[in-house]
């Protein structure tokens, strides 16, 4: 049997591989902080270019795009010293469609980063250790750090954009005039639904810092007049509408929390309003890599987690709601429909 496949080598060479990615996702987020994607727009560069248009420094910048280069994000002319990009580069342009720019820097950020590396005492404590990381819980932190928090709503609106775009092609909205999107960061959500259906209005019900954000994000999508931010807690009240978008906002809290955002959505809806909810799911078979993966994420940051079908069903139930539909979109999204009991 090749020497037990070359005593192990292999397994080793892989587990070695998992180890070293979190390197590699430090690599890629200095790049999308120094937008190499958009540098390369006019073709190649040295890192001395890229350096000077940054104002970082030309060897360490060369050494972190030559990291990038392994992984695929760029290859190298070693004749003339340049790098130029290739496709996967282009994820990281702020332009591109399917952009991950702010993600990159978000997630592997001082605010979930600095959590990760107490993952080990979260597991053995039960119970996560942000605020021994960063002073205070991960939303607490990004409202005192105006920057992080700017990354954080970005990078929602990168990692929305394509299960967004999934959702509405299944989304019915019949005769609904309002719609609200709770805790929806930038609004990207409730502002592609309000331009596809033109007799709706929408809303964003989140944190003062993060509402102040809507109006311009609406302005630029030449929404101003129909999506309005609202500044509040979701857990202290929600404004009554027609429609509630919930896109990535369960998975942040623990059950408790999960059936008091809902308990005050039901008690806000209007007559035959409907809720639409957008999460990862646990399905029977287990978790995808990217459900188990962010499902880290909510370990270690906070006190959610992704959850399996019947978790929604009974936290839905608690409230005062039920199920109508689950629809699939790219994995591991669904789309779970609910109305008032």
């Amino acid at each position: 049997m090749a020497a037990e496949k070359q005593d192990g080598q292999e397994d080793f060479d892989k587990v070695y591989q998992l180890i070293m990615a979190a390197w590699g996702s430090q690599a890629v987020r200095t790049v999308a902080t120094l937008s190499v994607a958009e540098h390369l727009d006019n073709g190649p560069l040295t890192a001395e270019d890229i350096a000077q248009r940054e104002a970082s420094d030309p060897d360490m910048t060369y050494r972190v795009l030559r990291a990038v280069a392994a992984l695929g994000l760029l290859t190298y002319d070693a004749d003339q010293g340049t790098f130029s990009a290739t496709p996967l580069l282009g994820v990281l342009h702020k332009d591109s469609p399917t952009s991950l720019k702010y993600y990159a820097q978000a997630a592997v950020g001082p605010a979930f980063w600095l959590p990760a590396v107490l993952l080990p005492e979260t597991v053995a404590a039960g119970s996560h250790h942000a605020e021994q990381a960063l002073g205070s819980d991960v939303f607490e932190y990004l409202g005192k750090n105006p920057d992080e928090a700017r990354k954080f709503s970005d990078a929602m609106t990168d990692l929305s954009a394509p299960v967004v775009r999934d959702a509405l092609s299944v989304i019915d909205v019949g005769t609904a005039k309002s719609v609200l999107d709770v805790g929806g960061a930038n609004g990207v959500f409730v502002s592609e639904l309000v331009q596809r259906n033109p007799q709706l209005t929408g809303s964003v019900l989140d944190l003062p810092h993060v509402a102040a954000g809507v109006a311009g994000a609406a302005q630029r999508r030449g929404l101003g007049e129909r999506i309005t931010g609202i500044a509040g807690d979701f857990f202290d009240a929600v404004p009554s509408a027609d429609i509630y978008l919930l896109k990535q906002v369960l998975h942040d809290w623990d059950d408790e929390s999960g059936r008091s955002i809902l308990a005050n959505i039901r008690r806000a809806m209007n007559p035959g309003a409907r809720v639409f909810i957008v999460e990862m799911l646990v399905t029977q078979s287990g978790a995808s890599s990217g459900a188990a993966l962010m499902d880290m994420a909510m370990l270690f940051a906070t006190t959610g987690q992704e959850r399996e079908l019947a978790q929604f069903e009974s936290l839905l139930a608690s409230a005062g709601l039920r199920r109508t539909r689950t629809v699939p979109l790219r994995p591991p999204y669904y789309l779970i429909e609910a109305e008032a009991v």
